[in-house]
């Protein structure tokens, strides 16, 4: 998966070395950096970005403390399998109210591993997004958020994990928890992307991962993505010339009706005042990162209010099947002017 931020390039390139404390090789570091840039840059302009990065942050400290993380995380990780196994010989269900919150991540992440998803991505900032999986194509953000079993899990953490998803250019997420949801949760999970797994389908599955079972796979983790027949991936990126209007989620897919290529999302307008001739720009990219498709139409609200909430969606009828293969990223833009209440 490629790193959102060249900043996150910066720091993974740095906990991938053996000795985070020797001396790196700098033509190393400035061929990952160009690698990494979509755009060609001469030397001196890349070194530059890379002083300006660690001028603005610290680096090598930063990277020292994701690789204790990832020390920590491991530690974690052969508790609960050994959890697990000791479940399966006691053929008694894993307690999953006895954990703590790193131990209940750590089991969740077991579980999505035993149901074939592989890891791509663990973020180096833990509150919002645990890890990145991906299957058949399918980038999707995991959330495991252990609570008081007399607490609901409400509307803004569903919210909070579709912003962050999209962050990460997932399709898709899942939230688990070890409580339940409140009723206006479910609407919005499913308006926005978000896959809800409570008390009552998390236990099951946690009975599957002890047990060995994968028959329910196709039931509680895939539903749509096993049923569509042409699927494809594209890196995204999105764009905010301004920071008002901001994209609550997006996602694209193959209509198997008419083999178009469908963008569908929604907007909100954090501002405190409204937002008008709001328009969304989205062009597609092959691999060498020129752009082939575009679009660009304004969303069905003339005006937006401020807190206010509306969808938007866009077909590409012209792109031929044989030039799906080509496609490697989209890249969405926001634009609008500001207005005052009249």
């Amino acid at each position: 998966m490629r790193p959102s931020t060249l900043r996150d390039k910066l720091l993974e390139f740095h906990a991938s070395h053996e000795e985070i404390n020797s001396e790196y090789n700098n033509d190393n570091l400035m061929r990952c950096v160009t690698n990494y840039l979509h755009k060609k840059y001469d030397n001196k302009k890349v070194q530059k970005l890379i002083d300006d990065m660690y001028n603005r942050y610290d680096l090598t400290q930063e990277s020292i403390d994701i690789r204790r993380r990832n020390q920590l995380s491991d530690y974690i990780d052969s508790i609960i399998l050994s959890r697990i196994r000791d479940s399966y010989k006691s053929s008694k269900l894993l307690d999953i109210d006895s954990l703590d919150e790193l131990k209940f991540k750590a089991l969740i992440k077991q579980l999505i591993l035993h149901f074939g998803y592989e890891i791509l991505f663990s973020p180096a900032d833990y509150k919002n997004i645990d890890i990145i999986v991906h299957r058949k194509d399918v980038k999707i953000a995991i959330l495991s958020v252990k609570s008081d079993l007399n607490s609901l899990v409400g509307i803004k953490t569903i919210r909070q994990l579709r912003y962050i998803a999209n962050h990460y250019h997932c399709e898709q997420a899942l939230l688990f928890t070890n409580t339940y949801f409140c009723p206006e949760a479910f609407d919005e999970a499913v308006e926005i992307g978000v896959t809800l797994f409570d008390r009552d389908k998390l236990i099951p599955i946690v009975k599957d991962l002890i047990d060995g079972r994968r028959q329910e796979e196709k039931q509680y983790l895939l539903n749509e993505i096993e049923e569509q027949k042409n699927t494809i991936y594209l890196e995204g990126e999105i764009k905010f010339p301004k920071t008002k209007v901001q994209v609550v989620f997006i996602k694209y897919y193959i209509d198997e009706d008419t083999d178009y290529l469908i963008f569908e999302g929604k907007l909100i307008n954090t501002g405190k005042r409204p937002a008008s001739n709001v328009r969304v720009e989205i062009k597609l990219f092959n691999r060498n990162n020129d752009c082939i498709y575009s679009s660009n139409f304004p969303v069905e609200k003339e005006k937006l209010e401020s807190k206010e909430e509306t969808t938007f969606k866009c077909s590409f009828d012209e792109i031929p099947q044989h030039d799906w293969e080509n496609l490697c990223r989209y890249q969405l833009k926001l634009d609008y002017k500001n207005t005052y209440k009249e």
